[in-house]
């Protein structure tokens, strides 16, 4: 394991592991919460081998230290909301880092995705380990140009904003971020007020059971679900699943 690096860590006294090549900082954080590491801990990383999304077979592109690749790990025995909360909880906390740093506009895309002019910056990834939460963070930072496959679907902050804000020093922004939001009483209005496709009708693949619904976006509950409103006006709250639009 590589010694710790000094980056700004609202967690005090929690480490920072910085690497410049790993499978996923997941895996990592993975190991380490295994291990019994502290609350607050973070894995960043330059690139990753294996880096995956939150859907099945979703992978994430970036080329060495163009992306803030990190994983947080927090206790879920001590977080005051319920898990299915965090990712949006997450996703809100890198919102507002990223909004304050570029200066530019967000929405989120539920339940872990943040666009800019529809085009998706940033990934958000939670998985549980035992009693600990691994919360992973991928932002595309600093690309000036993505794979043609991409291109239309993806931005860098660079591009969002013409600001080059590399990794390590959006980082720390992003833990002081989520820090802040785990306390949030107002993190539902906020994540409203940001909420990408409010108003448009859309598809949903649910995760559970693979079955697609229809129907407009209206909002999201205290539970982190997505509320829809479907032909007849009857209203369906989904908790997990992959949003496009109809």
């Amino acid at each position: 394991m590589e010694t710790s690096l000094r980056v700004s860590n609202p967690w005090e006294g929690s480490p920072v592991f910085v690497r410049e090549r790993v499978s996923s900082t997941m895996d990592e954080a993975r190991a380490l919460a295994r291990e019994g590491c502290a609350p607050g801990t973070v894995v960043v990383a330059g690139f990753q081998e294996k880096g995956r999304g939150r859907a099945p077979g979703r992978s994430w592109y970036s080329a060495p230290w163009e992306s803030l690749l990190a994983t947080l790990v927090l206790d879920s025995r001590v977080l005051p909301f319920p898990l299915v909360q965090l990712p949006l909880r997450s996703a809100l906390a890198a919102c507002r880092a990223v909004e304050e740093a570029a200066g530019v506009s967000l929405q989120i895309k539920w339940p872990n995705d943040l666009l800019h002019e529809g085009r998706k910056l940033a990934g958000i990834l939670c998985e549980t380990c035992g009693s600990a939460v691994l919360v992973g963070f991928g932002v595309n930072c600093t690309q000036s140009a993505f794979p043609e496959e991409l291109s239309g679907r993806v931005c860098s902050i660079l591009q969002a904003s013409g600001r080059e804000i590399v990794p390590l020093v959006l980082l720390p922004a992003v833990l002081a971020g989520m820090k802040a939001v785990i306390q949030s009483a107002s993190w539902r209005d906020d994540v409203r007020s940001r909420l990408a496709s409010r108003g448009l009708k859309v598809r949903v693949s649910r995760f559970q059971d693979e079955a697609v619904v229809e129907g407009t976006v209206r909002d999201v509950d205290d539970e982190g679900r997505l509320i829809l409103e479907d032909e007849h006006g009857s209203l369906l709250a989904v908790l997990q699943g992959e949003v496009t639009r109809s």
